[in-house]
């Protein structure tokens, strides 16, 4: 396996150690041992790129420059959510910590149905960061909202774009997010993470902005 790239190079095709293009769409980056992870939504060869996908795809690296695909983490299927035929496509903008508090990998995935709507969280863990990855959960349907928050449809604040911190000094998980736009206005908001980084803690929600 080789690699042409020592540097980045804005505008040009990323190619991964095979030599085929890098294919991780919405990308969330883990920083573990010494090796960088890249979890991403496979999208190369889709039609429409922007709308569906073939699931989460993982790349490896020590340097960031040269990656190597590890394979299809997780694949994209159907299923309802919330009493209702929601027909989920794409799994986008995973993120990945390796939880403190039991030493798992931790991975929270967005699940997006057809037109875009609804946006709902689902998570999933593992002993590597490599996988197998299993759901949290209705391993047949694991989609659902945040938290109670808002009398949206589905009930509850939808999981937008959003990323996992867990801070260096103290071990302690947050998430953030962007619920999207509804009537309630409910805008950017944090919340910690319970111990096992699966679920959040009630009574930490904060809207940011």
């Amino acid at each position: 396996e080789t690699s042409c790239f020592t540097a980045f190079r804005s505008g040009e095709i990323w190619y991964d150690t095979s030599g085929a293009p890098i294919d991780a769409h919405g990308g969330g980056f883990l920083l573990d041992r010494g090796v960088y992870y890249w979890y991403g939504s496979a999208r190369n060869g889709m039609n429409p790129a922007c709308c569906h996908d073939h699931g989460i795809n993982l790349y490896t690296s020590t340097d960031l420059y040269s990656w190597t695909h590890r394979g299809l983490l997780l694949h994209t299927f159907n299923g309802s959510s919330t009493r209702r035929p929601y027909v989920f496509g794409p799994l986008e903008r995973p993120k990945v910590i390796r939880c403190t508090g039991t030493g798992r990998y931790v991975m929270w995935v967005r699940g997006t149905g057809e037109l875009n709507d609804p946006q709902l969280l689902a998570v999933a863990t593992s002993d590597a960061p490599t996988g197998p990855f299993r759901f949290v959960g209705d391993q047949t349907d694991p989609f659902h909202t945040v938290y109670p928050g808002n009398p949206n449809l589905p009930a509850g604040y939808q999981y937008g774009d959003a990323t996992l911190f867990q801070d260096p000094r103290t071990g302690r998980a947050y998430v953030y997010w962007r619920t999207r736009v509804n009537p309630q206005h409910t805008g950017f908001r944090g919340m910690e993470l319970t111990e096992d980084c699966t679920d959040v803690r009630p009574g930490s929600d904060t809207q940011l902005f």
